[in-house]
């Protein structure tokens, strides 16, 4: 028999397709896999309020509670805006503030920045420290 995945009891959730073998069941990834879709956002707030009950009554509780269907992955992480290692560099700014930066710095600054930090790739390998 494989080792079950964490996913694999969320997906039997999802797909009603119920599962008596618990061993290696996550409560904490279960409730965040849930937390993630607007339709079980509520019963993941529940569990984690009742997070002191055991796996197999918060497998329960999901198992009943959660309508079938497919509910896919995570939402996608937000873009980072361009240039922002580039920014951090220049002033010693942390990631946060390079942010807050790039809304207020104009194109030309930004492209003088940029261009002061380009080095190029064999000035880079020349001074770069050899090990």
């Amino acid at each position: 028999m494989s080792k079950s995945n964490p996913f694999d009891w969320v997906k039997s959730i999802n797909e009603k397709q119920y599962k008596f073998d618990l061993s290696g069941y996550n409560p904490f990834l279960t409730n965040r896999c849930f937390a993630m879709h607007m339709d079980t956002v509520m019963l993941s707030e529940e569990m984690n309020q009742a997070h002191q009950i055991g796996p197999q009554l918060q497998y329960d509780f999901y198992y009943h509670s959660v309508r079938k269907g497919k509910r896919f992955g995570f939402p996608p992480k937000p873009d980072e805006p361009q240039y922002v290692e580039d920014v951090q560099a220049y002033y010693g700014y942390s990631r946060e503030k390079a942010i807050q930066a790039l809304q207020i710095l104009t194109q030309d600054e930004i492209n003088a920045i940029v261009k002061s930090r380009d080095r190029g790739y064999w000035q880079e390998l020349r001074t770069k420290p050899s090990n």
